[in-house]
């Protein structure tokens, strides 16, 4: 549901300033398909055309091929975060494994892991049957530090792991057996996690492309404007015509505020991320990454950094910033100056040798965060659905809500349905002015606990 400036090939700039634009776009022009026109009946109606709407499609297709359903989408299918997040497909739900661990203890922290693991695998296999070119890598990446205090993290992180009997299988790797497998000074220890680097944008473009092949509906440039319930079922309403459906899924993320019952259970914070021209093979010399595994440093604002598969360069993370209102406005977000020259610092520290590569794209999108730092998905009862608030790492857990949401709408009672992010409970966020004073005060709170740990010890996320 993200606003966007442009789709497909991405407008020139002057000289060698970076364009403005998420880098994904680029890779795979895009021309919206008709909207709806007319009213229409059916079994579901999905508003948001992301990941959420389409692996819930997907499943549900399988289970039903005769289930009539219908994606209304106000720009193009994955032109949210689901089209441009950074394409790190990990285990990770919400935000660590310490915070899940934390609050809802060991055993179903492994329970969703294992499921979140398993999607992650099926992900691979899903673009192999169907020819989706996601340029899929299965590297992984690694967890590093860069200091004594992130190494702690890490080593935290190995003892959660024992716990769920995986203990023995994770190699805290020292300074120089660290840079063997990425050749960057600004490491000191790491361990590998199992994943994968995709091209999210092709992702959702080739789901989108299996999703309708299978009788899916996605009416793109069709934004809802209302929802409401009548005797006849809830009603989705559009400025050229309305779908009606007994069931009816918000899968909206970070724009899931808009509409009331989720008004203040979703909070959109801006992340940033820098991508370079394309490595030459001499630069590409230059470090030693053998197999381009990607890599994350350990701290509450995380930064991260990753090859494409045309050897761009991309870094991302740090601060994320809360605007008054959830103004989501990119026309002001998009270029952040402070963020991108924070990266550029990022990539000197990490990479001093590349110090000078030109960045070819800097840009900002929305995180939809809650208040738990996890995702939540479930019911409402009456034929209501949901699923928000992926904290960053909905890749995986995207596909596995799927499983979920396909098993919540066919009345089922399964594992996928008891799992931890499900029916929960859900904290609501502060109303204005106390929802922006409390982001910069956590921001401040944390960015200090990432520089002076000492001074803040306990785990505050």
């Amino acid at each position: 549901m993200v606003g966007t400036q442009s789709i497909g090939a991405a407008g020139g700039t002057r000289g060698d300033e970076p364009k403005h634009e998420i880098y994904w776009r680029e890779t795979e022009p895009v021309v919206p398909g008709p909207p709806l026109s007319g009213d229409v009946d059916c079994d579901l109606v999905i508003v948001g055309g992301g990941y959420t709407a389409m692996w819930t499609a997907f499943f549900l297709k399988q289970a039903d091929p005769s289930m009539d359903i219908h994606i209304l989408e106000a720009e193009y299918a994955g032109a949210g975060a689901s089209g441009h997040n950074d394409g790190f497909v990990t285990p990770t739900i919400g935000h660590s494994l310490g915070a899940l661990v934390h609050r809802f203890g060991a055993q179903r922290a492994k329970l969703a892991y294992a499921v979140v693991g398993k999607s992650m695998l099926e992900l691979e296999r899903f673009c192999r049957k169907y020819s989706v070119d996601a340029e899929y890598e299965r590297n992984g990446y690694y967890q590093v530090a860069t200091n004594d205090a992130q190494r702690k993290l890490l080593e935290r992180d190995i003892e959660l792991s024992g716990e769920f009997g995986g203990q023995s299988s994770i190699e805290l790797l020292d300074t120089a057996a660290a840079r063997e497998r990425i050749g960057s000074p600004a490491i000191t220890a790491a361990f590998k996690v199992g994943g994968a680097l995709i091209n999210p944008h092709k992702l959702s473009r080739g789901l989108y492309r299996v999703v309708t092949e299978m009788g899916v509906h996605i009416h793109e440039s069709t934004r809802v404007t209302d929802v409401t319930r009548t005797a006849r079922g809830h009603v989705a309403s559009t400025p050229r015509g309305r779908v009606t459906a007994p069931n009816v899924l918000y899968a909206t993320n970070a724009y899931q505020f808009q509409f009331p019952q989720f008004k203040r259970k979703v909070a959109p914070v801006w992340s940033y991320a820098a991508v370079t021209e394309p490595l030459t093979d001499r630069q590409l010399d230059q470090v030693h990454w053998p197999e381009r595994e990607g890599f994350v440093e350990a701290g509450n604002f995380i930064v991260f950094g990753r090859l494409t598969a045309g050897n761009r360069l991309l870094f991302g993370g740090g601060k994320v910033d809360y605007h008054f209102g959830r103004d989501m406005d990119e026309s002001k977000y998009m270029d952040n100056p402070p963020a991108t020259a924070a990266l550029r610092a990022v990539l000197t520290r990490y990479f001093p040798q590349w110090r000078d590569v030109r960045f070819s794209h800097t840009y900002g999108g929305a995180v939809a965060m809650t208040r738990e730092i996890v995702p939540h998905v479930g019911t409402l009862g009456d034929g209501v659905f949901y699923g928000h608030g992926y904290c960053g790492n909905g890749i995986a857990v995207t596909h596995s809500t799927g499983k979920v949401l396909r098993d919540l709408i066919l009345r089922r009672d399964t594992t996928y349905t008891n799992l931890l992010f499900v029916n929960g409970k859900e904290k609501p966020y502060p109303p204005e002015p106390f929802c922006y004073l409390g982001s910069k005060g956590l921001t401040a709170l944390l960015a200090a606990q990432d520089r002076y740990p000492r001074l803040v010890p306990a785990q505050l996320v």
